[in-house]
C-alpha cells in the first residue's frame, strides 16, 4: 500500500470524465476510482493523480475550464488512513 496518493473531488461523474480525458491527453498519470471513505460516505467518482503534480494539473483545470471540486491527500499511518484537504489559494 501507498504511504501516500492524491484524489480529486467531483460534483458529477461526467466531469471526472473530463477530467480523466484531458489529464491522460496530456500525459499525466490518473486513475478513475471510487470516492474514498476518508473523504465522503456518499457514492462517487474520484481521481487518483500523483502528488507532485498537483500545481501543474490545478493550473490546467483552470485553464481548460474543468469543473472540480477539491483535491486531498490520503495519507496511510500505521494501517490507518487519514486525509488532508489540499488549502485553495
Amino acid at each position: 500500500m501507498k504511504d501516500n496518493y492524491c484524489v480529486m473531488t467531483f460534483h458529477s461523474t461526467h466531469h471526472a470524465l473530463n477530467f480523466e480525458k484531458a489529464l491522460k491527453t496530456k500525459g499525466y498519470d490518473v486513475r478513475l476510482m471510487p470516492v474514498p471513505r476518508q473523504v465522503s460516505s456518499s457514492c462517487g467518482t474520484a481521481a487518483e493523480f500523483p502528488c507532485d503534480k498537483k500545481e501543474e494539473i490545478l493550473k490546467i483545470c483552470i485553464e481548460m475550464d474543468i469543473e472540480i471540486d477539491n483535491p486531498y491527500t490520503i495519507e496511510n499511518k500505521k494501517g490507518s488512513n487519514w486525509f488532508s484537504k489540499f488549502l485553495k489559494k
